[in-house]
């Protein structure tokens, strides 16, 4: 037994020998290293998938807003486009401006949310338009009475999606106001959440908010505290450094600490952090079944020391060394759970992708995670069988060939 490659081919020889036992020795660790991988990896899916929704209702948005103890002004549509024209990287800027009540079209009434806003807030939410187009900044400027619906307000208030042109009521605050259709956007998840309220049940529409206050007789001028920029999340980082100071310059409130700035970025690291957290404790949970599959291997080749004791003897007797008997055995517990790592992250890579696919998140898979879990299989071999194999190692030949 003196080179290295001779130690492999006998413990291959071992191990074929006994292809049953050695199956069930690769068990436990093709369950660990299959769980710990189909965690990790769903973990990391769940997080890509949930911070893209995120993106999708307005992760790439910041919120400005006017701390009302420490001033009275409010956002006029003259100070909310200088602060548009002053802000460079943006979409735009759009307050929400909003009014409850009912929408009549023909025979058919619902319970409404108008959400007013200025042409930026397409951005917002997702938005995908199906049919016609969004309100424009001309539509703002001339505070038309146009709107934009969901796919469940216009199968609800006229039967059918495409009903561009038609003409709606909608009484808010004891006051009716008609509004052409201009577009129609598919359903967010918020419009969805609505219309499961049972009796309660609402639709959404958007329009211009400067038509929203002149039909529902809100003053303009003195209504809107808080507005948001959207942006693409390149360039996040370089908005959130601009807004404070163009706010405060436009509004006059410059030293007054009176305008707050926040961003979906906390958001962003808080989810992070929660999904981390809990991918972490199951992954934990699942890595028990590695320390099982451990000592599994332990347990096994503690019986096949045993069983090849007089073979031992024979082969110290011939001249084998301590170190070479050492070597042999932890050779084939390193074989055996290495063997298991890898066909344990076949297992885990195939369960994590249908997983993935059923419960519809991204599968993304790190080679080094991979690399990883295969180095620890390995590793697990070698800690516990170092074990059984130093008790081979240490046999003493004489009394080794006298076992039957």
């Amino acid at each position: 037994m003196g080179t290295f490659g001779e130690y492999i081919k006998s413990a291959l020889a071992s191990i074929g020998s006994n292809k049953g036992r050695s199956f069930l020795t690769m068990l436990g660790i093709i369950i660990g290293i299959s769980s710990v991988l189909t965690v990790l990896i769903i973990g990391d899916g769940m997080k890509a998938t949930i911070n893209s929704e995120i993106d999708s209702i307005g992760a790439t948005s910041v919120s400005v807003s006017l701390d009302v103890t420490k001033t009275d002004k409010t956002f006029t549509y003259e100070n909310l486009l200088a602060i548009q024209g002053a802000l460079s990287d943006i979409y735009g800027v759009s307050p929400n401006l909003s009014a409850f009540g009912t929408a009549v079209a023909g025979r058919n009434s619902f319970s409404v949310m108008l959400t007013g806003g200025m042409e930026a807030s397409k951005e917002s939410s997702g938005i995908k338009m199906l049919h016609g187009r969004y309100y424009n900044q001309g539509d703002v400027d001339d505070a038309k009475n146009v709107v934009v619906l969901s796919q469940s307000a216009a199968n609800n208030l006229f039967g059918y999606e495409e009903v561009i042109g038609k003409t709606l009521s909608i009484t808010a605050y004891d006051l009716t106001a008609d509004f052409t259709v201009v577009g129609i956007r598919e359903d967010t998840s918020m419009d969805m959440a609505y219309a499961s309220w049972g009796d309660d049940a609402m639709i959404a529409m958007d329009a211009p908010y400067t038509a929203v206050a002149n039909s529902f007789d809100m003053n303009i001028d003195n209504s809107v505290t808080t507005f948001n920029i959207y942006l693409d999340s390149d360039f996040k980082n370089q908005v959130l450094s601009q807004a404070r100071p163009v706010v405060e310059n436009i509004m006059e409130l410059r030293g007054e600490n009176a305008v707050k700035i926040s961003s979906g970025s906390g958001f962003d690291q808080t989810t992070n952090s929660i999904l981390n957290i809990v991918t972490s404790v199951v992954a934990i949970i699942a890595a028990i079944s590695l320390l099982v599959g451990g000592i599994g291997v332990m347990n096994i080749m503690t019986v096949s020391v045993t069983e090849r004791t007089r073979e031992i003897g024979i082969r110290k007797s011939l001249g084998a060394t301590t170190s070479s008997i050492l070597v042999q055995f932890l050779a084939e517990a390193a074989i055996l759970t290495f063997t298991g790592g890898i066909i344990g992250i076949a297992f885990g890579l195939s369960i994590a992708a249908l997983i993935c696919k059923v419960v519809g998140f991204s599968f993304m898979v790190n080679p080094m995670l991979v690399a990883i879990v295969v180095m620890i299989s390995t590793a697990i071999g070698l800690f516990f069988g170092i074990y059984p194999a130093k008790r081979a190692a240490d046999l003493d030949p004489i009394e080794a060939l006298r076992t039957e």
